[in-house]
């Protein structure tokens, strides 16, 4: 087992979240508080947020609404506000 701050966890992500696959990472943070990051099996999620099919569906309607002239053309992104109202 290791214990780490979450500091030393933001500077070497890459190297505690290879060494928790060996064994357990102990992250301190919040006052004492601790998480654990421990070896665990690999896991694949399916995430329907990130469906291609559904992604491209809303681009396609986006593309629609905006051949009908449903949009608002933001000529100075420093003032947005100039071109909304």
């Amino acid at each position: 087992m290791i214990a780490i701050s979450t500091t030393e966890l933001r500077k070497n992500l890459k190297k505690y979240l290879n060494l928790a696959t060996r064994e357990k990472v102990v992250v301190r943070f919040n006052k004492g508080e601790t998480v654990e990051i421990v070896p665990g099996q690999k896991v694949t999620v399916k995430d329907e947020s990130f469906d291609n099919t559904r992604l491209l569906e809303v681009l396609k309607k986006g593309e629609e609404e905006i051949a009908a002239g449903r949009f608002t053309e933001i000529k100075d992104p420093k003032n947005i506000w100039a071109s909304i109202l």
